[in-house]
């Protein structure tokens, strides 16, 4: 069985940073690891993709065939992505069992918010395969509460649109002060405290509103985890793999099968 996890977050919060690295750290922990590209638009990758939508769809071709400006070709090459998912189901099949990470386009709203990614992943997510999501955040963002609110509450909207088992991280750890990494790990393991620090706060005009949607956020965070990693120094990774391996096979390690 493959376990397909949708890599999905804001753009420049490190999303194939982290595919590129975790597909390391998976492949020296022994899991067969395949890696997906999504995102027709990307020039660069820091990994070179097992299958690839830029064979298919490629945003400068959709540019000039089309005349489009940049944003509309990147909407157009997301949507005709979909033409050609029985190519990419396909290759996928033909991957061994294992993780299969797929690294979504970098603009997260094209695959999150649009009709396209729900089809995607309908088409992708099988009965034979498990299907998570990992939402990427940037940690620089989140020393403010009212930031990290903001940010876990994106994270809440993804889950209710794409309706995945979720794995939440708060990428670029390693860029936070070891006060502000303090700070935010303590609110994430007791958010009451977070909900303390909003009401402290001197924004009289949302006090009402802010204190409704951390209430919100706490019954999220008490399903969804959030781990604190760092994707350049591939940090905390183990807590994201036992987070995700309960998904995939209820905790166990994986273990290769053995063919004669």
């Amino acid at each position: 069985m493959q376990m397909l996890v949708f890599i999905i977050g804001p753009a420049g919060s490190g999303k194939s940073t982290f595919t590129a690295s975790f597909r390391d750290w998976l492949q020296s922990q022994g899991a067969p690891v395949t890696i997906v590209n999504l995102d027709p638009a990307v020039e660069n990758l820091e990994y070179v993709p097992d299958v690839d939508i830029r064979e298919h769809v490629f945003v400068r071709e959709v540019l000039e065939e089309y005349g489009l400006g940049p944003n509309g070709a990147i909407i157009a090459a997301v949507d005709m992505s979909i033409e050609h998912l029985p190519s990419l189901d396909r290759s996928i099949d033909d991957a061994p069992e294992g993780y299969v990470l797929i690294d979504t386009p970098g603009q997260m709203e094209l695959f999150t918010f649009r009709q396209s990614g729900g089809i995607i992943i309908n088409s992708l997510c099988k009965p034979s395969r498990r299907c998570a999501s990992v939402f990427i955040l940037d940690a620089s963002l989140s020393s403010d509460p009212y930031n990290l609110v903001s940010q876990i509450f994106l994270a809440a909207s993804a889950f209710y649109r794409l309706r995945l088992p979720l794995v939440v991280l708060l990428n670029k750890m390693d860029v936070l002060s070891d006060a502000d990494r303090q700070r935010v790990s303590e609110w994430l393991s007791n958010p009451e405290m977070l909900e303390e620090e909003i009401s402290r706060m001197p924004r009289d005009y949302d006090a009402h509103f802010s204190r409704s949607v951390t209430r919100l956020l706490l019954d999220f965070l008490d399903i969804i985890p959030v781990v604190m990693v760092s994707a350049k120094k591939s940090q905390n990774f183990e807590e994201v793999y036992f987070h995700l391996q309960q998904i995939y096979m209820g905790g166990e390690d994986f273990e290769l099968t053995v063919r004669d």
